[in-house]
């Protein structure tokens, strides 16, 4: 039995937990396993609130023990796992190491009644490479041969117990050396080495007389009453089961009694078939009244804990809901600043456009007509003239800079139209990679904001830079449009000034970034991102 005693904890609990620990493995008693259920739980509660692992460790253990014995092997299996998984965090010890012996040799009983042999031989074997007693090794092999016996590998049932059996002069425990023996016995039956047979069973029956076990005698008897009907000896193995039956009696174990009636009835033995339809009815009521109890026996215990759950629950839904709104307030923050963005960028295009129009039709036209109506005078100056030519074209230029730009139509088109129109006999356009972006995915500020970064950057080139190469690459770069701008012009000391200091402001808008490269005599670079 493992009673936890470390890190200082009060004798009352230890006596406590003996108590409770007592009741799991001896009472039969539904009322006595709640109780023991509700004190576990309880101490796990306390234990994980000042954070003692090996007092938490010690209550998931008993709890899986408690509902294995109450048939809830997956709940069960649930707790053992949880505890390994604390110890495995815990610093290497004797101690922890006999932990998790006991809790390896109890997910290796629960698979087996579960039948996933191969996980309970496993969990065995995980134990077996733990444990350093020589008794619970004795026991640890007879549970891994059972499992065997159970699939009828026989021989390597049969290897195992051997192995036990050479044990014997380090292990002097009577009962599990018994117990090896006649399981032995069973084995070498069933292999049909009978005489070997009978020779363990009958040293089995002779150690368990010797410490009066009348729960294991029971089992002997039952085993010889099985080896002599193979022998066909009908008398011996009459007596021994009539011995079997007697001594389940004694023990005044149902499910005995039901084995032992069950025998004998198929010894030819009647006299018993009252009874042992009796019992059967009497077990299958208990069983069903036992299920119905230990079911009631979690739900008992958890309805205190649900009532604070829901409280806790209740709490948390609040906080949630709190959090949900603060989270939308953000959203809608955000929204409505890229909104009021979006709205500011369009703004500025309408009032270019519009400029541009009034430019065009009022100033440009006019200048126009004055032109035309000087040139009809024999007597005008040229320079006049060609100094309102100048400013017409001006006028013009500065119209076609910000006159509007269609969305609808081929953005490619037009953007390719745009850079070949600062082509000429003095300056060469090369570009690559346009037709590669889906122009269509674009919005329509970003199909703007590209359009007026690169007129601004061709129109710096051609008043400034003095180059007559210009390239510009197009990619797509991680879902993302790489524009690269570079010429062989005489480059710049880089300040922003205004034509700068604008692309920059459009580029921001629509959350992408510009970078500027140049230095006096060493041309002029631009990678944008968008």
């Amino acid at each position: 039995m493992l009673f936890i005693s470390k890190n200082g904890f009060s004798q009352h609990y230890e006596d406590s937990t003996s108590y409770y620990a007592n009741k799991i493995s001896e009472s039969k008693s539904t009322d006595a396993l709640k109780k023991a259920y509700q004190f576990f739980k309880k101490d796990m509660s306390a234990s994980l609130k000042i954070d003692s692992k090996y007092r938490v460790v010690s209550d998931l253990l008993y709890i899986s023990r408690i509902e294995f014995k109450t048939g809830f092997y997956n709940d069960s299996e649930v707790s053992s796992v949880k505890a390994l998984s604390i110890l495995s965090k815990l610093e290497e010890s004797d101690y922890n190491k006999g932990v998790r012996t006991v809790l390896f040799n109890h997910l290796g009983k629960l698979y087996k009644e579960k039948k996933m042999y191969p996980e309970a031989i496993k969990m065995y074997t995980e134990a077996l490479a733990l444990t350093d007693k020589s008794k619970d090794s004795l026991v640890l092999y007879n549970n891994i041969s059972n499992i065997f016996k159970n699939q009828k590998q026989f021989k390597e049932a049969e290897k195992l117990l051997l192995q036990a059996v050479n044990m014997f002069d380090l292990a002097k425990d009577t009962m599990e050396r018994a117990r090896v023996l006649d399981n032995l016995g069973l084995i070498k039956l069933k292999l049909g080495e009978k005489e070997e047979s009978l020779s363990y069973l009958m040293k089995a029956l002779a150690l368990k007389k010797e410490i009066s076990s009348n729960s294991s005698l029971y089992g002997s008897y039952k085993n010889l009453a099985l080896f002599y009907s193979s022998e066909k000896d009908s008398i011996k193995a009459l007596n021994y089961a009539l011995k079997a039956y007697d001594m389940a009696n004694i023990v005044n174990s149902m499910s005995y009694k039901l084995d032992a009636g069950k025998r004998l009835i198929e010894l030819g033995d009647y006299s018993v078939a009252k009874e042992f339809v009796y019992l059967n009815d009497s077990l299958n009521t208990a069983t069903k009244l036992s299920e119905n109890k230990y079911a009631l026996l979690k739900y008992d215990v958890s309805a205190s804990e649900l009532k604070s759950q829901k409280e806790k629950t209740k709490k948390q839904q609040y906080q949630f809901i709190a959090f949900i709104i603060f989270l939308l307030g953000i959203f809608l923050f955000f929204v409505l600043k890229s909104k009021h963005k979006k709205e500011k960028v369009l703004q500025v295009y309408k009032t270019e456009t519009r400029i541009s129009k009034k430019v065009h039709d009022e100033v440009a036209n006019d200048i126009y007509q004055v032109m035309t109506k000087l040139q009809g005078e024999s007597d005008t100056n040229e320079d006049v003239l060609d100094d309102l030519e100048g400013i017409y074209v001006k006028t013009r230029d500065i119209s076609k800079e910000s006159s509007a730009v269609n969305m609808e139509d081929n953005f490619e088109e037009a953007i390719t139209d745009l850079l070949f129109s600062y082509k000429s006999n003095m300056v060469n356009v090369l570009t690559k990679g346009i037709s590669t972006i889906d122009w269509q995915s674009l919005s329509a500020i970003k199909k703007i904001a590209i359009y007026r970064v690169l007129q601004e950057l061709m129109t710096n080139m051609k008043k400034h830079s003095k180059a007559n190469i210009v390239v510009l690459v197009f990619k797509k770069e991680n879902n993302k449009i790489s524009i690269d701008y570079k010429d062989n012009g005489v480059g710049c000391a880089l300040k922003k000034y205004n034509g700068l200091q604008n692309t920059e402001n459009r580029i921001e808008t629509i959350n992408g970034t510009i970078t500027f490269d140049s230095s006096t005599n060493n041309g002029f670079k631009v990678n944008i991102i968008i």
